[in-house]
């Protein structure tokens, strides 16, 4: 039979989309399921021992630290496409801090320290070049994240500086410059928000830059952008939060309380705060919200190796299975930015798990 030249596109169009990973929701979420394990004990030259990555946007590129300080990227398939590390000043591999991905995926932004100075660096992915810039403080980056521009969350040296956010001018990257000190010019610097808040009790783990959302005593929920150090929205809750996740968006914080009474789903827009089920004292360490903010997961919930749903809408359960076998509790759990890829990481490796239908 012969297809012709449209026959041929068609089935190379339908082909690709196929190809693409569905985004988890509650239409789907049944069918989500561990579809490839990557094993750290595979790698012979580099002792991996902490499931902490980065997760490109759209899950198909994942970034570990080894125990030399080595940054080493797979993609979803499980091909190993890079590994690299940076000198410090005495000659040994600076200590890796945290790194991203930029919005396509393809240069990993890492922060390291050699105890004196610290270094952004961009490693185009399997270029085999890396820009590394120094910065010569003792100051500790704590979270680095990429969009037009380089930033990063910091802790000064100085006791008496409270944590700020540093802004770096993104034409730098269009330029190969090695181990070279940033001028004041390329560079922007401002207090974090969050970090600076007099009222602020507790700031929530585990939510992605540029967002953070701290809580006071008063139950005052606080939404922020780091990149300019503003609230963008705020909403009022009967109980403290204790721990929860934001969609990428910033709209929707599913939250569960300190004593893990109930899980909540707040509304950053109307300012409606809604409990979606009884945890009834069931311990969640993680909590991930699809972007229509229409599924809740849970992993490690009660302390067991599960991965478990909730459909926001009904409370329904969702009991999805078993995540691979660890040796204690899973070091980071991550939804990728476009709702695609689950993936869990502990000492044995990464999980990854996507919609199968």
């Amino acid at each position: 039979m012969k297809l012709g030249l449209f026959g041929l596109l068609f089935l190379l169009v339908f082909w690709q989309q196929d190809a693409i990973p569905a985004v988890i929701g509650a239409a789907n979420i049944e069918h989500l399921q561990s579809i490839m394990q990557i094993d750290f004990a595979s790698m012979e030259s580099d002792r991996i021992e902490n499931g902490w990555f980065a997760l490109s946007r759209d899950g198909e590129r994942m970034a570990v630290i080894s125990r030399n300080e080595h940054l080493i990227v797979w993609n979803a398939a499980g091909d190993l496409l890079d590994n690299y590390f940076i000198l410090g000043a005495d000659g040994l591999a600076a200590t890796a801090l945290d790194a991203t991905f930029n919005p396509d995926g393809h240069v990993l932004v890492s922060a390291h320290t050699d105890g004196g100075a610290h270094y952004t660096a961009f490693r185009g992915i399997g270029a085999d070049v890396t820009e590394y810039y120094r910065f010569p403080t003792a100051d500790v980056p704590l979270r680095v994240w990429a969009n037009d521009f380089t930033w990063l969350e910091i802790s000064p040296i100085d006791y008496l500086k409270t944590r700020f956010v540093l802004q770096i001018n993104p034409t730098i990257m269009n330029r190969l410059r090695v181990n070279e000190e940033l001028s004041d010019a390329e560079l922007f610097e401002l207090p974090s928000g969050p970090e600076n808040d007099a009222d602020a009790f507790l700031r929530i783990g585990r939510i992605a830059p540029p967002l953070a959302v701290t809580v006071t005593q008063e139950g005052l929920v606080k939404r922020w952008n780091l990149e300019s150090g503003l609230v963008t929205a705020t909403a009022e809750v009967d109980v403290m939060p204790g721990a929860g996740q934001i969609t990428p968006d910033g709209r929707y914080f599913a939250w569960r309380d300190g004593e893990s009474a109930n899980l909540h789903v707040l509304d950053f827009e109307t300012g409606e705060d809604r409990i979606v089920v009884a945890l009834d004292g069931a311990y969640i360490p993680f909590l991930l919200l699809t972007p229509d903010a229409d599924v809740v997961i849970g992993v490690d919930v009660g302390l067991k190796p599960v991965v478990v749903a909730w459909d926001t809408a009904t409370g329904e359960r969702i009991d999805l299975g078993e995540y691979r076998v660890c040796n204690r509790q899973p070091d980071m759990v991550r939804l990728s930015h476009d709702g695609t890829t689950l993936v869990v990481g502990c000492d044995t490796g990464l999980d990854i798990w996507r919609i199968e239908e």
